[in-house]
């Protein structure tokens, strides 16, 4: 039995319309997501105290317009920076990922690592691929933003 346009086309508006419940259905599982990583951050937030370990102040803001030299950013004890909602520090900037670097403080000392970012971080402009010790001084380069760590 040939198959006549008008099954072919019937073929084709059941096909749309199981693609379209799939991308919706993304959409909603990507939101649910981002929602439960943000009530997880805010229960988080409750019992912390004010006092930061340590900042992040803009050295160089590179190419970036949204961020001038001098600008400090508070670290957590565990601080993600990115462009993503989700993040400790947000970064509204072209060169940064959406989820770009992690710096993390463990027995006195801070680590900075890439979060699979294209355009790098660097600690002191050694690429950060694996976890590397900071200290206050350093220079920490994520895309083209360079900050200097502090206490």
């Amino acid at each position: 039995m040939p198959l006549t346009i008008d099954t072919f086309l019937l073929i084709l508006r059941l096909l749309f319309v199981v693609l379209l419940y799939l991308f919706l259905m993304q959409v909603v599982l990507a939101v649910t997501r981002d929602l439960r990583r943000a009530s997880a951050g805010d229960q988080t937030g409750v019992g912390k105290t004010a006092t930061a370990l340590g900042s992040l102040i803009v050295v160089d803001s590179g190419l970036s317009t949204t961020i001038s030299p001098g600008e400090t950013f508070r670290l957590e004890p565990q601080t993600s920076i990115g462009r993503g909602p989700t993040n400790t520090i947000q970064l509204v900037d072209s060169y940064i990922s959406t989820e770009h670097a992690q710096l993390w403080y463990r027995h006195g000392k801070w680590y900075v690592k890439d979060a699979g970012s294209k355009s790098g971080t660097y600690v002191n402009e050694q690429p950060a691929l694996a976890a590397i010790p900071a200290k206050p001084g350093d220079i920490v380069r994520v895309g083209y933003i360079k900050f200097k760590l502090t206490h």
